[in-house]
């Protein structure tokens, strides 16, 4: 009986119409909720890669110089590269709750390795801890984005995910607010006071705690009574076959360049930090960027769900605006960056040369954020069943991190930052045009799983927005 009911759930998770979709009346549980359910996401992304983002954003993790730092960041990629493909067949094995409690535990060894190696000068464990992080963080990855775009209703899913992305942004808010506490005397350029590690280390062990309060899929509540399609069970070696035949889709496959983009300028940007800017130059960074990127992806998400336009205009318009901010912040970069290789200046905040670089670096980071944010929502209408959520959120996740390992590793050597510079305008480029031939055909040919009804205005997000907002795994 137990085996006929679960080959009944899964047939309805495939094939099930939405009436067919509906749950039983029953009490609603505010545990059980969308609402709760995204919170909870969103307290792990702020304990983990939030506070791993705070970090990263004054420029190599705190360091004095980026090399060290960049070479265990590039081990830490090249692991997660392979531990996001494997979070689809994971997730179906333990499920998303399991994978991402597993996912937060490898964090705060990263930061404890910084620590150590600040106070200590300890090199082993900074290769320790990045590979530990990379592990874990792929499954986390996975998990995750998995989770934000499977809850969510389709036509609210922007706002859904500018809520996930404000909690892991607020992490970044938090840290910077404590980096700039703990170093808001350092005028010269060096590394940060290591007392900032050891509140890094103590916050992020809440993580794997925070992620046990997720519930089950089967048991969580959407107000409209609809129910989380749940994901079929299958033999690993089907799921890595199914994972595999998604990658080579034509949509997926003309959106690689664009993820390999996404995250490219993440360890060139910590690089022309650590290199140019006082250690309180780039601590308060650290907390400007951090709102600024709040701000940006919560308009992005409202624009994104604007009912007023279409869904093929809102996915048209938001990537040619995107993209069109991104040109402009680095041919901006590289303007100031081949000023920079001529008189390798060492700024603070109190020098009349401060401005336009550092505002420069604030841009670069709400490029980022905008970036990363439309992909996501963009991932979420290319999956034409349940089960290919979570396995595009761990191909996508696979591409980021193997970009920026590369990325990463170019920045650990003495390369001329500019080069850096140049290769993200040349990604940028590259990922235009195959870019724009998937998003054009968002709400026309690409849908999502559960398919877009713009006429229905979810019960589920107009209940939980008033309640702060929603999203369903």
């Amino acid at each position: 009986m137990a085996d006929q009911i679960k080959r009944l759930d899964v047939g309805e998770t495939e094939g099930s119409s939405d009436g067919d979709n509906v749950l039983p009346q029953e009490r609603y549980n505010w545990l059980r909720g969308v609402f709760f359910q995204a919170t909870v996401v969103g307290l792990c992304a702020f304990a983990a890669p939030g506070l791993w983002n705070a970090m990263s954003s004054v420029g190599a993790g705190g360091q004095q110089t980026p090399y060290l730092v960049m070479a265990g960041n590039a081990v830490l990629f090249s692991l997660m590269t392979f531990t996001c493909l494997t979070g689809s067949v994971l997730a179906n094995q333990i499920g998303l709750k399991y994978l991402m409690i597993l996912g937060t535990t490898g964090y705060v060894l990263y930061s404890a390795a910084l620590y150590q190696n600040n106070r200590y000068g300890t090199v082993w464990f900074i290769y320790v801890g990045s590979a530990a992080c990379g592990i874990t963080a792929g499954w986390f990855w996975a998990a995750e984005g998995a989770i934000m775009l499977s809850y969510p209703p389709p036509e609210s899913r922007g706002k859904y995910l500018a809520y996930w992305l404000a909690y892991r942004n607020s992490g970044a808010i938090l840290g910077g607010a404590i980096n700039l506490g703990f170093n808001a005397s350092g005028k010269r350029l060096g590394k940060l006071d290591w007392r900032t590690y050891i509140v890094f280390v103590v916050l992020q062990c809440l993580g794997p705690a925070v992620a046990m309060l997720l519930s089950p899929p089967e048991k969580v509540q959407r107000r409209n009574g609809t129910k989380v399609k749940l994901l079929p069970h299958v033999p690993a070696g089907e799921e890595i076959r199914e994972t595999l035949k998604l990658m080579l889709r034509k949509e997926f496959f003309l959106l690689v360049p664009y993820f390999l983009y996404v995250t490219w300028s993440l360890p060139y940007i910590g690089s022309y930090m650590t290199t140019y800017f006082s250690v309180r130059s780039r601590a308060l960074a650290s907390l400007v960027t951090a709102l600024a990127q709040v701000l940006a992806t919560g308009i992005m998400g409202t624009f994104l769900d604007w009912k007023r336009l279409s869904l093929n205009k809102r996915a048209i318009f938001g990537f040619l605006g995107m993209m069109t901010i991104s040109c402009g912040t680095w041919v901006w970069a590289l303007v100031i960056q081949h000023k920079y290789q001529l008189n390798k200046p060492a700024l603070d905040w109190a020098d009349s040369a401060f401005g336009e670089g550092w505002a420069l670096y604030v841009f670069q980071q709400v490029e980022f954020a905008l970036t990363y944010n439309y992909g996501y929502w963009v991932l979420g209408f290319l999956a034409k069943r349940p089960a290919e959520v979570v396995r595009y959120s761990s191909v996508a996740r696979g591409v980021e991190a193997a970009g920026q390992c590369i990325a990463s590793g170019i920045s650990s050597t003495k390369s001329p930052l500019i080069i850096s510079a140049g290769l993200i305008m040349a990604w940028w480029g590259i990922a235009l045009i195959p870019g724009f031939l998937v998003v054009r055909q968002i709400g026309i040919e690409h849908v999502g799983a559960e398919g877009y009804v713009p006429e229905l205005k979810s019960t589920d997000s107009n209940a939980d927005e008033q309640s702060q907002t929603g999203t369903k795994v």
